[in-house]
């Protein structure tokens, strides 16, 4: 199944790359400190797989990350790392129900969040890796010069600097958003994958700009 997928994947990437680039022309990026927390919100004793796969999520899980689990069929799912609490929600409970016999026995079971997560802040959040690329992104920029940030749903992100025009610094930000998205689903557990097939969350597009 995985190998039917990744093609259709990469072709996803390459496609809405176009279309999604004057996207997202937004500079309000919540800038996170580079420490997760995880936030354990049940106390329902876990088993078997699910027992392993809460012992991986763990030693693992970077923001942002929700662990779902079924106690019931000692099953689970989970994501870390994404771009958003939405996303990482929206795929971990897709992984714990693709999992299961009867998705309805999946519940929340812990969340990965930044150590000073500020849940009333607005703006585009970041992934971990996101947020440490974002600071090196901020770091380089040279005012005479154009840069860009992209980034993809799922956490991949990817930034230019000192670029001579504005269509080059976003040209530049998303190419290597696109690999640092192949790199990510290549490196990603299975366990992971079965939930991470949504082309809209592997599409990278600019968030920020400068210059």
């Amino acid at each position: 199944m995985i190998d039917r997928i990744m093609p259709l994947l990469k072709t996803c990437l390459i496609c809405t790359v176009a279309l999604s680039a004057g996207v997202g022309h937004a500079q309000g990026i919540n800038v996170e400190k580079k420490k997760s927390r995880l936030h354990e919100l049940s106390s329902v004793k876990l088993r078997g797989n699910a027992k392993s796969s809460f012992k991986t999520f763990k030693r693992k899980a970077d923001f942002y990350g929700v662990f779902y689990a079924n106690p019931a069929e000692n099953t689970a799912g989970y994501y870390y790392n994404a771009s958003s609490l939405d996303v990482a929600d929206g795929y971990a409970r897709a992984a714990c129900e693709a999992n299961s016999r009867s998705p309805f026995g999946c519940v929340l079971y812990a969340r990965v969040l930044p150590k000073k997560h500020d849940a009333s802040a607005t703006g585009i959040t970041l992934s971990r890796q996101g947020n440490k690329d974002f600071r090196e992104y901020q770091r380089l920029q040279d005012p005479e010069r154009y840069g860009a940030f992209a980034q993809s749903a799922n956490g991949a992100s990817g930034f230019s600097w000192a670029e001579h025009s504005r269509d080059a610094a976003e040209s530049e930000a998303l190419r290597r958003c696109q690999k640092a998205a192949r790199k990510l689903w290549r490196k990603m557990p299975k366990e992971m994958r079965t939930a991470a097939t949504d082309p809209s969350k592997q599409a990278c597009q600019i968030v920020h700009r400068s210059g």
